[in-house]
């Protein structure tokens, strides 16, 4: 393998990043939908949570009294079990679909709607011992445990804190209702959730951008591949040059084949190859191919002479000399001149001749 191979210091190409995100490999980031999540739960926790807790206590008083209040047979107990359960589930649904809604768009922001089936194939490079312990002892484990450390000293600098400011408040707890302890509990832990989901964010930021650029390291390409993938979506270059010449050599013999019913005369090999001639007098020098050709191009040939009148001649060797060193609307060379005008004269005298038969 060249060193050009080796250098990928080519950004990657739309198209390879897009093979990619067909085989599920994107940018992305655990720590952004971790923190996506838990800022979505503080902030339910802070509109709703207090809400939530006392419909909670009304249910269980509800229920209570029902018990209390109620004999022991089954026909009443399923009912109860069953409403108690319709309005338990009423009362957290919304917060457990907050909780996906937020997983989802933690997803989609980071890499769009991914739809992978390739990816959840079984691959048993996965399971391979010797890729596992250089996963181990990649940067990204490193960063990971650093961040994990990191991470965990900063969380518990925040709650520390945020305890702290709290602590006030502890001394009076004594004196509070039940209600307003419960309130003050959750704007509490309302409030140290918001600090904590806040430095989430923050070290989830960090993360993606670190996600984002190891990922454009492991995508990048070397000038070889850049390449190579033109070649693949576009074709080689010289495979696409013989296409185009192939083309328009078939546009020329289509053409060629339309300007036959003008030709003059046309000789022939008298099967394999057939020359079709024009001449003008007092307009051109010489004599013109207007289209030539070999096997079931000649027969084509020869069939629009046949249905225009146009003179059949046998000349195999002048019919073969014209086919191989002339191409169709070049002139012929003095060289040959001779041999043809004998031809094209002999055919302008039976025009003329049978003009002249068919007036008469």
């Amino acid at each position: 393998m060249s060193e050009q191979d080796l250098d990928r210091n080519e950004s990657a190409t739309p198209y390879k990043l897009e093979k990619a995100k067909e085989k599920g490999q994107v940018a992305k980031s655990s720590d952004v939908i971790s923190s996506v999540v838990f800022m979505a739960a503080a902030v339910y926790l802070v509109s709703q949570g207090g809400d939530a807790i006392f419909e909670q206590f009304k249910l269980d008083q509800a229920l209570l009294r029902s018990l209390g209040s109620s004999t022991s047979s089954t026909s009443f107990f399923w009912p109860l079990i069953s409403a108690a359960i319709g309005s338990l589930l009423i009362l957290v649904m919304p917060f457990f679909v907050l909780i996906c809604l937020s997983a989802v768009l933690a997803n989609i922001l980071q890499t769009g709607f991914v739809f992978s089936p390739s990816s959840l194939s079984i691959d048993l490079t996965r399971i391979n011992p010797i890729a596992g312990f250089k996963k181990i002892l990649s940067i990204r484990t490193l960063f990971d445990t650093a961040k994990a450390v990191i991470k965990l000293s900063l969380l518990s600098v925040v709650a520390f804190y945020a305890l702290s400011a709290l602590s006030s408040q502890f001394y009076g707890i004594a004196n509070l209702s039940p209600t307003e302890y419960v309130r003050l509990l959750i704007s509490d832990a309302a409030s140290l959730s918001i600090k904590i989901a806040s430095l989430l964010i923050f070290i989830a930021f960090l993360d993606w951008i670190f996600t984002r650029r190891e990922f454009s390291k492991k995508m990048r390409m070397s000038k070889r591949e850049i390449k190579d993938e033109h070649k693949q979506r576009d074709g080689d270059p010289r495979v696409k040059a013989r296409i185009r010449e192939l083309q328009r050599e078939a546009l020329k013999k289509s053409k060629a084949l339309q300007q036959t019913k003008n030709a003059d005369v046309v000789l022939t090999n008298p099967t394999h190859v057939a020359v079709a001639l024009r001449y003008e007098h007092g307009k051109m020098e010489s004599p013109q191919i207007v289209a030539k050709g070999a096997g079931h191009l000649a027969f084509a040939i020869r069939q629009i002479a046949s249905k225009h009148n146009i003179p059949v001649v046998q000349s195999p060797s002048l019919a073969r000399r014209l086919f191989k060193e002339l191409d169709v609307e070049q002139e012929i060379p003095p060289q040959m001149f001779a041999e043809v005008a004998r031809i094209v004269v002999w055919v302008f005298a039976m025009r003329d001749k049978n003009k002249k038969m068919s007036s008469a």
